[in-house]
């Protein structure tokens, strides 16, 4: 007598026995329906499993934030990232694509910023110091006593665009010590070194 072992199921239940495929010969049938072995998983699609353990990649963006407020120093934190993508499995090029193209537009936005804000800011703090030498220098270096006269208050602004030699016009308003006032337009340096031109 024959003592036959059970026989478990080795293929997930979707899998097609022997048994329903047609033309399977009759000594397949007899020794019992065989499952194809599809890996070590029973799913339906194992193609689809070959990432399902992977970890998730790090996120770009702060690639992008550091890459545009700091410049090349963004490359550290793409490094970084990179380094830790390979190390999960996933692709590092995005994190170096990331950085090259934000140090572009932000290159650019920074140029734009520098034309348009920074320098214009620049070039009215540097004329305000300008205007304040001319006063003080016209109050204090002796001009004036040299022709005998005596400010007590100068009050210039500009009258035209300064030169390429550092020059600008300024119109000059004077309070003399008697109480008088009058008006002097002169050429004045940017240290404030300065020369009537013509007085009313």
């Amino acid at each position: 007598m024959t003592t036959h072992q059970p026989v478990y199921p080795t293929a997930p239940p979707w899998a097609t026995p022997d048994a329903a495929r047609p033309g399977t010969p009759a000594e397949a049938l007899a020794n019992g329906p065989s499952y194809p072995q599809i890996g070590g998983l029973l799913v339906p699609y194992p193609e689809e499993m070959r990432h399902a353990a992977r970890a998730q990649a790090p996120a770009l963006w702060p690639v992008a934030v550091l890459t545009f407020l700091l410049g090349v120093f963004g490359a550290i934190s793409a490094a970084r990232r990179a380094k830790r993508a390979r190390r999960s499995g996933n692709n590092p090029a995005p994190y170096w694509i990331t950085y090259a193209v934000t140090m572009l537009a932000g290159g650019f936005v920074w140029f734009v910023v520098t034309l348009t804000v920074v320098q214009p800011l620049v070039t009215s703090f540097l004329e305000s110091r300008a205007l304040s030498s001319v006063e003080d220098h016209i109050l204090h270096d002796g001009q004036l006593a040299k022709a005998n006269l005596t400010a007590s208050s100068a009050a210039c602004r500009a009258a035209g665009d300064r030169r390429e030699d550092g020059t600008r016009d300024y119109l000059c308003r004077l309070t003399l010590a008697d109480g008088r006032t009058g008006q002097v337009t002169i050429t004045a340096q940017r240290d404030g070194t300065w020369q009537a031109t013509q007085t009313r």
